[in-house]
């Protein structure tokens, strides 16, 4: 009997973690495990996931890369144990775009569905901080209005704030793949509450795919993907002077995203990061309780505990927990000494090509001199 199992993320509860442990052990799935994971690089899974829904991403659709999802589908079909799909942008598939992959599958026996959950008190905050990330500047208070409004009213725009429940409304994503895959087959995985660290998202995962976490020793790195509150405030300042009109994506991606940020910032993130405010959480709260209520009586298999998805209320008075000035201030001239010590030395003009351009001066000089006496 052979399986595939589908993982639709949710984003930011671990999967770029859990995809870079499997493709580092996708030899040993396959040899100890019988479980594919296919592809021939590393993002195929993210190309098969934007090729799915083209119009939606329709800047990362590659035509270079459109035999990735027929070439990993022959993989999967010619293999006869168990398969593994992996990225989170499958989260946001409409219900047409489902039975398309679903009607890809069709060779396998059974159809399994895993997602990846984190509770609201960690994934507001860290979806935000992605968004600060990439240009938007948006202050956590007013992307936390915006996400609560939406609740009332899903028609909402999602403005300046940037898109949540699209992505994170596991309900609503997991209904979608329910009219195709009966509950008993869809996975919900819940991200350890915090302070577990060590290995337990990881283990939860592998077990969900009927694997032994103990086949699959291969590690990878933990790399610190978060910014101190000072930081992420220091850099939604900075996207107010940096927006599409006055900076192209690509300089962004590569000057900010990718040296600014992946390079300074994260190599010194001293300090907490943002969290919720206690209106915040206690919205978040009383949320997650209607969330988790109606997840546990949907009847899907659950890896973990539901109690990982629970926001206590805050008890404690409000603190003032935005950064200070000063804290900010500190964390530009800190980057700012950083970038001046990576840039390279500025070109120093030759010698003759400044005797050069001060001839070509004179000269100018002389011939305005002559047309103004004529």
């Amino acid at each position: 009997m052979s399986s595939v199992y589908v993982h639709v993320g949710l984003p930011k509860t671990g999967t770029t973690h859990l995809q870079d442990r499997l493709w580092r052990n996708r030899d040993l799935a396959l040899r100890g495990a019988g479980l594919l994971y296919p592809g021939n690089a590393i993002d195929d899974h993210f190309h098969a996931a934007v090729h799915l829904q083209p119009e939606r991403y329709l800047d990362w659709v590659d035509p270079a890369h459109a035999k990735v999802w027929p070439t990993m589908v022959g993989q999967m079909r010619a293999w006869s144990g168990n398969s593994l799909l992996s990225h989170e942008l499958f989260a946001t598939a409409t219900i047409e775009q489902v039975e398309q992959l679903v009607a890809d599958l069709s060779f396998a026996d059974e159809l399994h569905v895993v997602v990846t959950v984190r509770d609201l008190a960690r994934q507001l905050p860290s979806v935000w901080q992605e968004n600060v990330k990439n240009q938007r500047r948006a202050r956590l208070d007013e992307f936390v209005q915006r996400v609560a409004a939406q609740v009332d009213d899903p028609d909402l725009p999602v403005g300046e704030e940037g898109p949540f429940w699209e992505f994170q409304d596991y309900l609503t994503i997991l209904r979608r793949w329910e009219k195709f895959v009966p509950a008993e087959r869809i996975h919900v995985v819940t991200v350890p509450s915090k302070g577990c660290g060590g290995t337990t998202l990881w283990d939860r995962f592998v077990t969900a795919l009927q694997v032994d976490p103990a086949q699959l020793t291969e590690t990878v790195p933990t790399s610190n993907a978060s910014l101190s509150a000072a930081q992420s405030e220091f850099l939604r300042q900075l996207n107010d002077r940096l927006q599409p009109d006055t900076v192209e994506w690509a300089r962004y991606e590569r000057i900010v995203k990718g040296q600014l940020i992946g390079d300074i910032l994260f190599a010194d993130s001293i300090g907490e990061p943002t969290e919720l405010g206690r209106a915040q959480r206690d919205w978040a709260a009383q949320h997650s309780a209607t969330m988790i209520a109606d997840l546990a009586a949907a009847g899907y298999d659950v890896v973990g505990s539901l109690d990982d998805l629970a926001v206590p209320t805050s008890t404690a008075p409000d603190a003032d927990i935005e950064p200070s000035d000063a804290d900010v201030v500190a964390v530009a001239l800190d980057t700012i000494a950083e970038l001046v010590k990576r840039a390279p030395m500025p070109r120093v003009r030759a010698r003759w090509e400044t005797k050069a351009r001060n001839v070509v001066r004179r000269g100018q000089r002389r011939a305005i001199a002559t047309l103004r006496r004529s």
